[in-house]
């Protein structure tokens, strides 16, 4: 079987390695008896201690990669400390101010970030034999915003996206717990028939915007099942232009409902967290979701509800794109760190089959390692797992460029915001609906934004900071 393909996904069994321990080794003997002597042996000087710096963005998975590392702490030959920290709501923030104080960690969860800042060691050198029998063909291609093909990190995450939803709070009020929205018009119906029965403490959706990112939880992913995406981010791999047209609808959506008062309230004032939390408590109907929430609502935040997962509602009743899901995700080595060696074991360690296959026993997600693919899905132990698989009809959507926002000085404006980093299609949309506009101004807004998109790409082309070729998939097919 292709490891490559997802529904083929088998484990490599890695034959254990026996170490032979050799006894009676002697510097001479007498008479056939063993001689010893220490004299003039000097004692080995202990290696001196050597940190390595590890940032991340991820917190759903804290605890269990940090046991594994105090593990690895106490244990390594090497005397090698991890210091392992956690930045989930500020970490490109704390990426930029290290790279101006000189001071980025030796390892760091992959930005786009830390590729503009020439930061990543290409990892093409290190990847073994093993290592390649190990993960999926798709975790070690470099990827379309690499320099001469470089890889610059192992793709770990396979990150599905899909719809949630409290089926005890579906049956209160009145809906058939075991049949989801299929379509927007319907969702919204439920939120409203949720929020009327929930006595002013349940209500039928949540939105957590004050992380503006999670418009891709709530737009971009969602609008995938209803043929709205040829690429991630409004990028459109198959005309090699960005679009943001199809999402204005969506905002338009979001408007509504919440005028309406089926989005639990304060949208604005409450981040992820948060939201989930309110969910596992039992006072939001529905929400969008990722597979790393599989051990928010296992663990994190246990539910106290029966909750159970389904496909985004398609716009118009008809399936016309697959499920979406990212590989993504993965360490770089900083190419300048003063503790190559040791970074590199470190690296070693954090794509060692031990770390995700306990990430994936604990239901923290789905992995590219071949090792812990079965486990990632455990319907028996892990509520909700099943609902994240991997079908024939997933896709993994094509990647946006990765664009040089300085190319263009001073920076293109959408209304009052600066077109400068990646994050302002987010914020944007955070306007839009903030504003509460009517569709026409939304439908403009988004076209503003896909203009200055489009002159951004072509300054970047003329620049030669961006090749468009390795970004274009002309037979691209949103459903398979």
């Amino acid at each position: 079987m292709s490891r490559s393909k997802w529904g083929s996904r088998s484990l490599i069994t890695i034959a254990a390695v026996a170490l032979a321990l050799s006894a009676g080794c002697s510097s001479g003997t007498n008479n056939g008896k063993v001689a010893s002597s220490t004299a003039g042996v000097e004692k080995e000087k202990p290696k001196e201690k050597v940190t390595i710096k590890v940032w991340t963005n991820t917190r759903h998975d804290l605890e269990v990669r940090e046991g594994l590392i105090k593990k690895f702490n106490e244990t390594n030959p090497d005397n090698i400390q991890i210091d392992y920290k956690v930045y989930s709501d500020n970490y490109n923030e704390q990426l930029k101010l290290a790279l101006n104080a000189g001071k980025l960690p030796d390892i760091a969860y992959y930005t786009p970030d830390l590729s503009t800042a020439d930061y990543p060691l290409d990892l093409n050198p290190l990847i073994t034999p093993e290592i390649r029998k190990r993960f999926d063909k798709s975790a070690l291609t470099a990827p379309p915003t690499s320099k001469n093909g470089e890889l610059d990190r192992v793709f770990e995450n396979v990150t599905t996206f899909k719809l949630v939803y409290n089926k005890d709070l579906f049956k209160a009020s009145g809906l058939d717990p075991e049949k989801p929205p299929t379509t927007w018009q319907e969702m919204q119906q439920y939120a409203k028939q949720i929020t009327a029965s929930g006595g002013g403490k349940k209500f039928g959706l949540g939105l957590p915007i004050k992380q503006s990112a999670f418009w891709r939880y709530y737009v971009t992913y969602p609008a995938v099942v209803s043929g709205d995406i040829y690429g991630r981010d409004g990028w459109n791999a198959v005309t090699g232009k960005y679009d943001f047209s199809p999402f204005a609808k969506y905002v338009k959506w979001w408007i509504d409902v919440n005028k309406e008062g089926s989005v639990f309230p304060g949208v604005g004032n409450y981040d992820n967290d948060m939201i989930r939390a309110q969910f596992s408590e039992g006072n939001i109907g529905m929400l969008s979701a990722a597979t790393w929430d599989i051990g928010v609502f296992n663990d994190q935040f246990p539910a106290k509800i029966d909750w159970a997962v389904a496909d985004f509602p398609t716009w118009a009743g008809k399936v016309l794109g697959g499920p979406g899901y990212e590989t993504a995700g993965g360490f770089s080595i900083n190419k300048k760190t003063e503790h190559l060696k040791e970074a590199k074991k470190v690296w070693e360690f954090m794509i060692s089959d031990e770390m995700f296959v306990t990430l994936a026993k604990k239901g923290l997600g789905s992995f590219t390692n071949l090792a812990a693919q079965e486990k990632s899905i455990q319907p028996v132990d892990r509520k909700g797992s099943a609902g994240f698989v991997i079908n024939g009809k997933s896709t993994n959507y094509p990647v946006a460029p990765l664009l040089d926002y300085s190319v263009l000085n001073p920076p293109l404006k959408v209304g009052s915001i600066d077109v400068k980093k990646a994050s302002v299609v987010n914020d944007v949309m955070s306007e839009l609906f903030i504003r509460g506009k009517e569709l026409p101004e939304i439908e403009k807004g988004l076209q503003e934004l896909g203009d200055a998109f489009n002159k951004l790409t072509a300054a970047n082309v003329e620049a030669k900071t961006v090749d468009l070729n390795k970004y274009l998939q002309p037979d691209f097919k949103p459903l398979k």
